[in-house]
């Protein structure tokens, strides 16, 4: 993770260590809690159990941006701490994804070996969902540049810290950007802080766990880059 961290731009660097070390303390409840959804939902598919997956973890963290938004009340001070909440609650809300990706992995049987490589592909899937990265004919593109999936599955490592121009900064920076646009509603009066806090998160959720579906189901680029051997492709500079 040193070498990682070390590859993006310092002000990143506080958040994706915290997000690091919060999800190697929390993998065994990760864990335990897709060994729950299985057996409480005996029979359903890995699709039908990761869309259970998706509505917990998207009930949770639209209830935190709700009350982000509902601190606004207060004029003044108000304002002030709903700025501070909602930056602590994207952070969380990050973590929160990137533990939703990875329980993902888990029920389609794509969950790579190494933690800190499971936090690289789970932030690269929501750099995916967010429009940092795209996922173009099983080819993940950042930068203008790109890298197969069989590819950056076997070093995921160099996808971050080479590829793309230091991608992790560039999917943190999009997460930050767009976390800073819905704070400035979420400070508004009351009841468009709470509409607005709800929703974002709750579009964002659902819009991810997609991707990570997509990714990692049995007819997505991760099924396919285990029958293919890893290749590298640049395909042309593509605008963000």
């Amino acid at each position: 993770m040193k070498q990682i961290l070390n590859s993006i731009p310092p002000q990143f660097r506080p958040a994706l260590n915290l997000i690091a070390n919060g999800l190697r303390t929390r993998e065994s409840d990760i864990r335990a809690n897709v060994a729950r959804v299985r057996a409480e939902n005996p029979g359903k598919s890995p699709e039908e159990l990761a869309r259970i997956l998706i509505g917990q973890t998207r009930r949770r963290v639209s209830a935190t941006g709700a009350v982000s938004g509902a601190t606004a009340i207060l004029p003044g001070l108000g304002t002030i701490v709903a700025l501070g909440t909602v930056t602590g609650q994207g952070l969380w809300a990050l973590e929160q994804e990137a533990e939703l990706v990875m329980a993902i992995a888990m029920l389609f049987g794509h969950e790579l070996a190494d933690s800190d490589d499971r936090l690289v592909e789970a932030l690269v899937i929501v750099g995916v969902a967010g429009g940092a990265v795209k996922l173009r004919d099983n080819v993940l593109v950042a930068g203008g540049r790109g890298l197969s999936v069989a590819a950056f599955r076997r070093f995921p490592a160099g996808f971050a810290t080479r590829t793309g121009g230091h991608v992790l900064g560039r999917i943190i920076a999009r997460v930050a950007g767009t976390r800073a646009v819905a704070t400035a509603a979420r400070v508004a009066p009351l009841a468009i802080g709470l509409v607005v806090g709800a929703g974002f998160d709750w579009v964002t959720v659902t819009a991810l766990g997609r991707a990570a579906i997509r990714y990692y189901g049995p007819n997505g680029p991760v099924a396919q880059a285990a029958l293919e051997p890893p290749y590298v492709q640049a395909p042309p500079r593509i605008n963000h």
